[in-house]
């Protein structure tokens, strides 16, 4: 990823904010009633010079603090040699999450305003819409209404995903797809599973298609119309946009966290445009689906275990327990955990652990980033871990652990249940 053009030493035109001596910037900054930053100076290979604070290695980035309190990242392999050497120094002895810098403050909340799509028209009874980065078939007449609610869901998504402390692959020029439609029937005949509300439908290679029934979404027919019906609510479309946002990635990650990535996204509040993020909506958003399973059980469903799952258990589940096709009240219930548990873990490695840093989950996907990227360019860019480059006759699931290790060492498990616990119980939501 090329750094951005205002965070690179500057040639000949310097962008606004650094052309001025630092002593104008502090003095600046000092009149405005703000507090400078105790930096360093910073010089690239041709002797470029500007002062940042350091924070911490991220790649292959020193991620730095500007006097105007902006983060820049300065590739390290462009500074000069004496601030290589000053780089590696202050690197010695820190284990890779330890360097990782603090990630920018969480937005309260992402918005994405509305979403106007494109009508494609009509085609042998299908239907197209347009957005940025979607293309809507459905096989029945929808509303234009409707569709601009689809679109500004499926770009609110996006927005959302990109916007939290770790890295997914990028959109650019990419146009993802999508086909909602009418019916159980239809859904099934498209290659939806068995008892699944939707289904992202991977070839594989980072590509493939959405698939979504009405009744999911709450879609119905109100005189002769495919409008929004009183249960109209979008978790199920944002759950398979996750999907299929960071579907590059999903051949090298474990079930639990590509259902847990999606569960956590389709958890986040969503009101008209906007996925509230606050620590108040998330939270109650959490107990409200905890309450439900409360409910379910003082209602008399037959289960006296604890619905969410310590993370010691969770990552040790294998694929094929995940199966929506299994029936019978045993395997409802199993799935049931499954989920609410992987989204708890998930939520639990972006926002409680490593003292609200992220820095596991921002590792990882660093790591399982690197590793697709290698694999689609057959090792041109990219790289991967060792041991997995040196085991050709590894399994799948024994790739995915393999990456794992970038998240958590096996004897951290135990400390991170306890950590696990306690976070949730200091937050007032339940595991039971």
């Amino acid at each position: 990823m090329s750094v951005p053009a205002a965070n690179r030493f500057p040639k000949r035109a310097v962008p606004c904010g650094m052309k001025f001596s630092l002593r104008v910037i502090w003095l600046s900054l000092l009149l405005l009633g703000g507090t400078a930053l105790i930096g360093r100076e910073w010089k690239n290979g041709d002797g470029r010079t500007l002062e940042a604070e350091m924070l911490g290695v991220e790649k292959d980035r020193a991620v730095v603090m500007l006097p105007n309190r902006q983060r820049a990242n300065l590739r390290i392999a462009d500074l000069s040699e004496a601030d290589q050497s000053w780089v590696k120094e202050w690197a010695t002895g820190k284990s890779t999450l330890q360097a990782l810098p603090p990630p920018p403050p969480w937005p309260a909340n992402i918005q994405q305003p509305p979403i106007f799509v494109k009508d494609g028209g009509s085609s042998e009874g299908e239907y197209t819409f347009s957005s940025k980065h979607y293309d809507f078939v459905c096989d029945a007449e929808m509303s234009t209404a409707v569709m601009n609610d689809f679109a500004t869901v499926a770009e609110g998504t996006i927005k959302l995903l990109h916007s939290l402390p770790v890295t997914f692959p990028s959109l650019e020029g990419r146009t993802l797809q999508a086909r909602i439609v009418r019916s159980r029937e239809n859904y099934a005949r498209a290659g939806g599973p068995e008892g699944s509300a939707g289904v992202f439908i991977s070839n594989g290679r980072g590509e493939g298609v959405l698939l979504v029934p009405f009744e999911s979404l709450g879609i119905v027919n109100f005189m002769g119309k495919n409008t929004k019906g009183d249960g109209y609510k979008a978790t199920v479309l944002i759950h398979e946009m996750a999907h299929q946002i960071t579907s590059d990635l999903i051949p090298l990650m474990p079930r639990w966290m590509t259902e847990g990535i999606a569960e956590y996204a389709a958890m986040i509040p969503y009101r008209s445009g906007v996925f509230y993020l606050g620590e108040r909506e998330r939270v109650l958003a959490m107990r409200q689906r905890i309450e439900f399973y409360q409910q379910l059980t003082r209602a008399g469903v037959d289960f006296s275990g604890q619905w969410v799952m310590k993370p010691s258990e969770l990552v040790k589940t294998r694929s094929e327990e995940w199966d929506t096709t299994k029936q019978g009240h045993d395997a409802l219930i199993a799935l049931h955990r499954l989920y609410i548990s992987s989204m708890y873990f998930v939520h639990y490695l972006m926002h409680l652990a490593d003292n609200g840093d992220a820095r596991r989950i921002r590792n990882y996907f660093h790591v399982v980033g690197d590793g697709s990227r290698w694999l689609r360019t057959r090792g041109r860019e990219g790289s991967l871990p060792p041991e997995v480059e040196g085991n050709e006759r590894a399994s799948l699931e024994e790739v995915r652990a393999m990456f794992l290790k970038s998240l958590f060492a096996p004897d951290e498990l135990d400390a991170i249940d306890a950590d696990f616990e306690a976070k949730y119980r200091a937050l007032g939501v339940g595991l039971r």
